[in-house]
C-alpha cells in the first residue's frame, strides 16, 4: 500500500468514525430528551387527573361536600365559589399555601369549565387570573370537539372528563415546560456536535500519528525495490553476456538456451517491480496536459496489430475521435498496453480483441475485450492482485507475471476511477473510466 493509499484509507476511517459517534451521540440525546419529554408530559397528565377528579366533584345543587376529609359549606353557581373550591382542595391536597390571588398550581397556571351536563349552555369557570370567561369557554368547546381525552392546544395541554353527565375541562399553561422541552433538545443537539466535532478533531490528530509509521514502510519498500532492481541487473547483465559468449563458441543447446530464458524472465520481473514502485507514486497533476486520447489510443493499438497477427488473432478498434483530457500521455498508453497485452495472451485462438473509447462526461472510458471461453468460473474479484494468475499449472505457458493488471489499476485510482471487470457471452472486458 503506497502513501496516497494510506491517507485515503485514514480520511475514509475518520470520515466513518465521525458519522458512527455523532450517530451514537444523537440516539443517546436523542434518548434522554424522549425520556424527558415523556416524563414532563406524564407529570402533567397527573396533575390533570388531580384537578378533575377533585374538581370534577363538585356539585352546586348540594350543600356540603367533602373531599379527602375537608368538609365545605354549600356554595352557589358562580365561578368566584367555584374557583375558592379549588383552591381549598389543591391547599388540602398538596399540602401548599395558595393565595386568593395565586394562579399556579406547582408553577402551572391552570383553568378549568364545568359542564352540569350535557347541552349545558351555562357552564361555570375555575379561573384563577389565566384567562377571560368567554375565551376559557372557547378553549373548552374546542377542545370536546377534539374528542380526546389528552391534548394540546397551543401552550395548553387539556383534559375532558365525562362523568354522569357532568363534563369537566381542565387546561393547563404548560409554557414553560415547552420552552424547557426546546432548551433540552437545543442542548442535546449542540453537545453532539461539538462532542462530535472535538473528538474528530483527537481522531485525526491521532490518525496522522498512527499511519506515520505505514507511511515510512511504505517508502522503505519502494526504495528497496528500486534499489534491488538495479542491483540486479548487473549480475543478470553478466549472465546474458557469458551464456551468449558459451552459445557463439559451442553453439545453443537446450542449457544455454535455458539459461537465457530465465535471465528474459528475471529481466521483466524487475521491469514490472520498477513500474509498480513508479504506479504505487503519488500521482503528479502538475504534470498532465490537455491531451489528444484518441490518437494515444490508437498509437498504442496499432503498435499491438503485429502481435495479434502473429498468435492467430483478430485486433480491432472503436475509438470515437476528437477525445481529450487533461491526463498524462505516457499513462494513458501504458494503460491500454497492459490491457491489450492481456488480452492477447488470454485471448481464445482465432478470438477477436476490441479496443474502444468513448467521452464520458469530462472523463473517458477505455475498455478492451477479448473472446475468453474458460472465463465462465474465474472469481474476477482477484484479477487485480498482484502476482495471481488463474490456473497457473494451464497458463504457465503464457508468461507475465499476474501484476500487469495491479499496475493498471493504480494508474486509474491516480484519476479517481475504477477498473473493472465483466465477464458475458464468452467475453471478458476490462474497462476504466478516468477523470480529469
Amino acid at each position: 500500500m503506497n502513501e496516497h493509499s494510506i491517507k485515503k484509507l485514514r480520511r475514509k476511517f475518520i470520515t466513518l468514525s465521525f458519522i458512527s459517534l455523532f450517530s451514537v451521540m444523537l440516539i443517546m440525546g436523542g434518548t434522554i430528551f424522549y425520556v424527558n419529554y415523556i416524563t414532563t408530559v406524564r407529570q402533567m397528565d397527573n396533575a390533570l387527573n388531580y384537578l378533575v377528579e377533585h374538581g370534577g366533584e363538585v356539585d352546586l345543587d348540594t350543600p356540603t361536600r367533602h373531599w379527602d376529609g375537608a368538609t365545605y359549606d354549600s356554595v352557589s353557581s358562580s365561578s368566584e365559589n367555584f374557583a375558592t373550591i379549588f383552591r381549598e382542595i389543591l391547599r388540602e391536597a398538596f399540602n401548599t399555601k395558595i393565595d386568593e390571588g395565586s394562579e399556579s398550581v406547582f408553577g402551572m397556571r391552570y383553568f378549568a369549565v364545568v359542564y352540569k351536563d350535557e347541552g349545558d349552555s351555562n357552564p361555570i369557570t375555575a379561573h384563577i387570573n389565566e384567562i377571560d370567561e368567554n375565551s376559557a369557554f372557547a378553549y373548552a368547546e374546542e377542545a370536546i370537539k377534539e374528542g380526546h381525552e389528552y391534548g394540546w392546544m397551543g401552550n395548553y395541554r387539556y383534559k375532558v372528563d365525562k362523568d354522569d353527565g357532568q363534563t369537566v375541562v381542565v387546561f393547563l399553561n404548560v409554557a414553560n415546560q415547552i420552552a424547557d422541552q426546546r432548551r433540552i433538545g437545543t442542548i442535546v443537539l449542540l453537545l453532539s456536535l461539538v462532542g462530535s466535532a472535538l473528538s474528530y478533531l483527537i481522531i485525526r490528530i491521532f490518525s496522522n500519528r498512527a499511519i506515520r509509521p505505514e507511511i515510512r514502510n511504505a517508502e522503505n519498500q519502494k526504495r528497496f525495490i528500486t534499489n534491488a532492481s538495479h542491483e540486479l541487473k548487473t549480475p543478470l547483465a553478466v549472465i546474458r553476456a557469458n551464456t551468449e559468449l558459451e552459445m557463439m563458441m559451442h553453439g545453443e543447446d537446450e542449457w544455454n538456451e535455458s539459461t537465457m530464458n530465465q535471465v528474459d524472465r528475471m529481466t521483466g520481473l524487475i521491469s514490472n517491480l520498477v513500474q509498480i514502485a513508479k504506479a504505487d507514486e503519488k500521482a503528479n497533476k502538475e504534470g498532465r496536459t490537455d491531451t489528444d486520447v484518441s490518437g494515444a489510443v490508437e498509437k498504442t493499438t496499432d503498435a499491438f496489430a503485429p502481435v495479434a497477427k502473429q498468435n492467430g488473432k483478430t485486433l480491432t478498434k472503436d475509438v470515437a475521435e476528437g477525445v481529450r483530457m487533461v491526463a498524462s500521455e505516457s499513462q494513458i498508453q501504458q494503460l491500454v498496453t497492459l490491457f491489450v497485452d492481456n488480452a492477447i495472451k488470454y485471448c481464445d485462438e482465432g478470438g477477436e480483441i476490441k479496443v474502444s473509447l468513448r467521452q464520458k462526461g469530462k472523463g473517458v472510458k477505455i475498455a478492451v475485450s477479448n473472446n475468453y471461453a474458460d472465463g465462465k468460473d474465474v472469481d474476477y474479484n482477484r484479477f487485480l492482485d498482484r502476482f495471481y494468475r488463474e490456473d497457473q499449472s494451464h497458463n504457465i505457458d503464457k508468461g507475465g507475471f499476474g501484476i500487469g493488471l495491479s499496475i493498471a489499476d493504480s494508474i486509474v485510482s491516480q484519476y479517481r476511477g475504477k477498473l473493472e471487470v465483466s465477464y458475458q457471452n464468452g467475453v471478458i472486458e476490462f474497462s476504466a473510466v478516468l477523470k480529469p
